[in-house]
């Protein structure tokens, strides 16, 4: 018996809140507080299910939520959901602002059964993740069934209800059947959790999937099967361990971290929660051959303790010992005296990485939010610093201040960081991509920021360059270096820096989203040339001809082949393996002088 799907339509986000509670015919209505695990589902506002918090970044939840062929609940495609869906949990009345409203970032579904596992964008607090049972249900037993789906006589109920129901029979495959002891599974409660108590634990049984749904609002009066179909979780704690181990998002900077004269790019992943639920990272490098890169290593893990949604990733020879490092910008919470920032640090030794030091921290005072972080050589002595472009806010006179600050390297940590420059007009941090490089060609790095611009008269964007040339001592004042005359977007670009032409001087280039265009998405690579006081106009250097999305593109810029000629890089979201491993691939550019060679696959694959 497949009954009938459990996802219900919602007319519009208001229609969350257009009926009052009511006594739903799946049960009782859950009091305010109690089992706030349940996860409230809205997929692109046009239809609603429920889920179930497995992990404070992860809920399990139905494939069926998902797929856009009701026939075909199973399986769905890995990766962003194809609507914005949104997630609440610990919020049994909906009207409410208890628990945490969030995003769906990607989906790990099931290709055997109607479950996906989804990631938040940002991690439930407060909340305890539901534990999944050992063992599978048995006949006769009764199991507690949550949802936040229909009622008897509400479309779109407000408040979370659960009920009993009995198991008809042992479990031997993916379902389980169930019958009603009082109650229906409806429309909107697919995905919400089964469960029993076991010692006094609430333990994860099985998610409702399919239901005759007799007595639900809209289905016919003359329905009065009320048994239904779940799906059993109960077999997939090793599944979802796995996924939630998984190496997840991740950022990416390049340098040359075994000081063979090429370039090397570092990838610093988010590897999601411990079962002690404390946050997971990890440093991987891709190291140059001089025609491609190896496959990546790693380089270093923390068992729990290192958030990678607070940190900010750079990398530079901090120690000027001819190989680069790798530092990372991190939000370290908050004291009496305000925000707290610090900077980690991995010292490479040639064939790897030190133990990240602390290598500044600030008592409070310097947010991390307001941060943006770059790398080089500001003071020439051969020893990277770091610069954070600093976002000041709008003040009581209604301007939008930015700042510059500067921390120097010692060679073993970071001095305290020294205001370079302030604006006293509008300067829109907001506005601004951040990068570094020794524009002029004088051993000194110097700052520059993309800027968005506004529109033109006639309606065209505007991007615009601005450069802080450093002096040694500090920064002279902000030059703007290039200007748009109209129909460059700030928004689909990304910016990096490299001396792409080898003239000693360094150059920016921007990697820029072309849209859709013939059911494929494009990309474009353009270089702004520096002439050491100001930058060229920007010259298009490749354009893709099949698909390659913008959007799944982490950009970033190095010598990868040694040849003193910058090179460009991306890491490309491949999607993931059908037993939910993130698939990366690792595309370069390499420069003629004049141009650049068409982009070359170098590597792809899962991390291990």
């Amino acid at each position: 018996m497949r009954g009938i799907a459990l996802v219900a339509a919602v007319a519009a986000a208001g229609a969350l809140t257009a009926t009052s509670p009511a006594q739903a015919l799946v049960g009782d209505a859950v009091a305010d507080g109690s089992e706030t695990f349940a996860a409230y589902v809205n997929v692109g506002g046009e239809r609603a299910c429920t889920g179930v918090l497995v992990d404070p970044q992860w809920i399990l939840t139905a494939s069926s939520c998902f797929s856009d062929n009701p026939s075909q609940p199973f399986p769905v495609p890995a990766g962003a959901p194809a609507l914005k869906t949104t997630v609440v949990v610990g919020r049994a009345d909906l009207t409410g602002t208890a628990g945490t409203q969030t995003e769906v970032a990607e989906i790990v579904p099931r290709a055997d059964r109607d479950v996906v596992m989804a990631r938040l964008a940002k991690p439930v607090t407060g909340v305890d993740p539901v534990v999944l049972a050992a063992t599978a249900p048995a006949q006769g037993e009764t199991l507690r069934v949550l949802g936040y789906g229909r009622t008897r006589t509400a479309w779109v109920p407000d408040r979370l209800h659960g009920g009993a129901f009995t198991v008809q029979e042992a479990a031997t495959g993916s379902t389980v059947k169930v019958a009603s002891a009082g109650g229906t599974i409806c429309r909107g409660d697919a995905g919400g959790p089964a469960l029993r108590t076991t010692d006094g634990k609430v333990e994860l049984v099985a998610l409702n999937s399919a239901s005759w749904q007799g007595g639900c609002h809209g289905t016919d009066p003359a329905e009065t099967r009320t048994d239904a179909v779940e799906t059993r979780v109960d077999d997939l704690r090793d599944w979802v361990r796995q996924v939630r181990a998984l190496p997840q998002e991740s950022m990416i900077a390049s340098g040359d971290f075994n000081g063979d004269g090429k370039a090397d790019v570092a990838g610093f992943y988010d590897n999601g929660t411990s079962p002690a639920n404390r946050n997971r990272s990890s440093l991987h490098t891709w190291l140059s051959n001089g025609t491609g890169f190896a496959a990546p290593q790693q380089m270093w893990t923390t068992p729990g303790g290192f958030t990678w949604q607070a940190s900010k990733l750079t990398t530079g020879d901090y120690n000027g010992d001819g190989k680069d490092d790798v530092s990372v910008f991190y939000d370290a919470g908050s004291s009496a005296d305000g925000n707290i920032s610090s900077v980690y640090t991995w010292y490479s030794t040639g064939t790897g990485f030190q133990a990240p030091k602390r290598t500044w921290t600030t008592p409070g005072g310097f947010s991390w939010g307001a941060s943006k972080v770059v790398s080089g050589d500001f003071n020439g002595d051969r020893k990277d610093d770091i610069g954070v472009f600093y976002d000041r806010g709008r003040g009581t006179d209604g301007v939008t201040r930015s700042a510059l600050f500067a921390f120097t390297s010692t060679g073993t940590a970071f001095a305290n960081p020294t205001l370079e420059w302030e604006s006293t007009g509008n300067f829109r941090w907001s506005a601004s991509q951040l990068t570094a490089g020794d524009y002029n060609g004088d051993g000194k790095a110097d700052v520059s920021v993309f800027y968005d611009a506004g529109t033109s008269a006639e309606g065209k964007n505007l991007s615009a360059l601005y450069t802080w040339y450093s002096t040694g001592a500090n920064f002279a004042a902000v030059q703007r270096t290039w200007l748009a005359g109209g129909g460059f977007t700030w928004s689909a670009s990304k910016v990096a820096s490299g001396d792409f032409n080898g003239d000693g001087k360094t150059d920016v280039s921007v990697f820029y989203d072309r849209g859709l265009s013939d059911g494929k998405w494009g990309s474009n690579l353009y270089t702004f040339i520096s002439t050491g006081t100001a930058f060229d106009a920007p010259t298009l250097k490749w354009a893709s001809t099949g698909a390659f999305r913008w959007s799944s593109s982490q950009f970033t810029a190095g010598d990868y082949n040694g040849d003193r000629k910058g090179d460009v890089a991306v890491l490309y979201d491949l999607g993931t393996t059908p037993d939910g491993r993130k698939v990366d691939g690792l595309y370069s550019w390499l420069s003629t002088g004049t141009g650049f060679g068409a982009p070359a696959a170098r590597w792809s694959g899962p991390l291990g």
